[in-house]
This record gives C-alpha cells, sequence and structure tokens, in this order.
C-alpha cells in the first residue's frame, strides 16, 4: 500500500505551516501507517508469543514492563502502557495466578499495589526477551543501522511530544 501521490512540493507545504505531506486519504495519515505497522506486528507477535511461551502479547508487555522497572506501582504501570484499568487488572491477576508476578500493598497506601517478577517470571521474561531481540531484528532488517537508530529517535521523540499532547488536552491515562 503507498499512500496518495505528493501533489505539493517541500517549499510548498513548509509555507503552508505544513510538515506533514498532504492526506488525501486515511492511507496518508501517519497516524494510521504507524497503527498499521503495529498491527501486523500485533498479529504476529500475539500468535507467535502464545505458541512459544503460552504468553498473551498484553502479558509480556506487563511482565516486561513490571521486570524493566520493578519495584513498580500498578498506576505508574498502567500510564506507562497507556492500558484500560480492567483489562491490566485482568492481564495482571492471570499473571499472578501463574506465578510470575508478585503483588504487595504499598505501606503508604495499602489501596495501591507494588509488583515485582517472580522467579518463575524473570525466567519467562528472560526467554520472552530474546524472542523479541529476535522479531525486532526481523522487523528492521530492511533498514539500516543508522536508519533504525533515526526511526527509534524519532519515535521516542514523538511519543514523548504526544504524550504531552494528551497531558494537556486531559485526555492522559
Amino acid at each position: 500500500m503507498q499512500p496518495a501521490n505528493d501533489d505539493l512540493d517541500q517549499g510548498t507545504r513548509e509555507e503552508a505551516g505544513q510538515i506533514h505531506p498532504p492526506i488525501g486519504s486515511l492511507l496518508d495519515a501517519l497516524s494510521f501507517r504507524v497503527q498499521l505497522l503495529a498491527a501486523v506486528n500485533e498479529r504476529s507477535g500475539n500468535i507467535y508469543f502464545r505458541d512459544t511461551l503460552g504468553l498473551r502479547l498484553n502479558e509480556w508487555r506487563v511482565l516486561g514492563v513490571t521486570q524493566a522497572m520493578q519495584p513498580l506501582e500498578f498506576d505508574n504501570l498502567r500510564r506507562m502502557l497507556v492500558m484500560d484499568k480492567g483489562q491490566l487488572s485482568r492481564t495482571l491477576r492471570a499473571l499472578v495466578e501463574r506465578g510470575l508476578i508478585e503483588t504487595t500493598p504499598l505501606k503508604t497506601d495499602a489501596r495501591k499495589l507494588s509488583l515485582r517478577t517472580t522467579d518463575q517470571g524473570r525466567a519467562l521474561h528472560d526467554e520472552a526477551l530474546e524472542l523479541t531481540r529476535q522479531r525486532n531484528e526481523a522487523t528492521v532488517e530492511t533498514l539500516s543501522k543508522e536508519e533504525c537508530l533515526e526511526f527509534q529517535r524519532l519515535l521516542n521523540k514523538m511519543i514523548a511530544h504526544n504524550r504531552e499532547l494528551a497531558e494537556i488536552a486531559g485526555h492522559a491515562q
């Protein structure tokens, strides 16, 4: 799928105050194209992680972020993943029942939870992280090392900016 032809040259877009190339249809929108890349990866990732490790992709995300940032408060995990509280609670409950994550009430507020991975959770995390490395290499194999680094830099910049916009608009979770 190719975006619509760019009828305006770079100079004309800049004069009009536009950075993004013209959007002739939804197929040209950056948000759609980023979501399409994510959806393709998510579909294959869900099947791959389920069949290989018995993990749903959301379970891997919760396990992976918990391992990376522990001890981690539930609310901080929810904000990090931009996930619905109910969905996160169900995912977390499944991981706790499987003995992969343990929860403890915070000493400062017993209504809030602190999360840590268990020894079993860390072992599964390490396996999943290696599979993630392999899948990431396959995903970026059409890019040069420099292009991949630039893509990562730009993603970080755009994620930070869009989180800030969501907070300003009151849409942050």
